[in-house]
């Protein structure tokens, strides 16, 4: 059977993370200075010649200065401060660092977006399903999806393309009920990935409740190239037999990353390039 390729793209799509000095003369494990980030998406479009595929903007945890909620041309504006936590895209959390190197005072779970993360969610559904796909289609991130330095010559911002994170996330409906991780995708390949989790039984940073998790599930697969064929790495959305899906996008700086531990990454800046595509099931 001939697949039909019905594809979305995301152009422009930025995600820019700047950083300032270093705070005094203390090496801790994590920065230990503010970011601000600007995520802008004033210049991002959706592009979809075929009219059963319709991606509408869900909203975000963070706040924008501008929403422009068009369906297939959704456009954000806004500026948001951000610093280096550690999770699986799901749950965050940030040590409050003692002034020992490696040892934190407390940990404290992240449970908002401005300061900490980019978040957005995007609702994607079939329109005229019976007519045009009965068979419905799943969605994919294609080739162009990438997060790529500012400068391609700056080590800083090569670096913290190294030290970032993205996190795609399935939600039940636009309350955001359910969330299930789908995809946890680090630029390059790490050795020993991990992030911090809730745990009774032992200590991070000697603090007890915590501990550093290996990040097996972190995927670091290239996005398929060839041929556009289904990608099963990245699916992201099943639309067989639901009509909608909602799925959350969140990009972050990971805390228990190298480049970030030694501090190679700060003052780096990066964005990101998203690339979504539908195949008829």
């Amino acid at each position: 059977m001939d697949v039909k390729r019905k594809q979305l793209m995301f152009g422009a799509l930025a995600l820019v993370l700047l950083s300032g000095l270093a705070a005094g003369s203390t090496t801790f494990a994590w920065f230990t200075t503010t970011r601000t980030a600007s995520l802008t998406f004033s210049s991002a479009t959706i592009e979809n010649s075929s009219s059963d595929l319709v991606v509408n903007y869900a909203g975000s945890l963070n706040t924008f200065a501008g929403e422009d909620t068009t369906p297939n041309a959704i456009a954000l504006t806004g500026a948001n401060r951000v610093t280096d936590i550690s999770g699986n895209g799901v749950s965050f959390y940030k040590p409050v660092w003692s002034s020992t190197n490696t040892i934190a005072s407390s940990i404290n779970e992240v449970t908002t977006a401005d300061g900490y993360f980019i978040d957005f969610m995007l609702k994607i559904e079939r329109s005229n399903a019976s007519a045009l796909t009965p068979s419905g289609f799943k969605v994919y991130l294609g080739e162009r999806t990438s997060i790529l330095p500012v400068s391609a010559s700056n080590q800083k911002d090569l670096d913290a393309v190294k030290a970032s994170r993205m996190a795609i996330i399935s939600y039940d409906d636009s309350a955001r009920t359910n969330p299930s991780l789908v995809h946890l995708h680090a630029p390059e390949v790490e050795v020993s990935p991990k992030y911090l989790v809730e745990n009774a039984t032992s200590s991070a940073y000697q603090v007890t409740g915590y501990e550093e998790k290996a990040a097996t599930e972190l995927n670091t697969a290239a996005f398929i190239t060839a041929n556009k064929q289904a990608d099963a790495t990245y699916l992201i959305a099943d639309l067989t037999s639901d009509s909608e899906a909602y799925v959350g996008f969140r990009f972050w700086i990971e805390g228990t990353d190298t480049e970030t531990t030694n501090e190679k990454a700060l003052g780096g800046m990066f964005k990101v390039v998203l690339d979504i595509y539908a195949l008829e099931a």
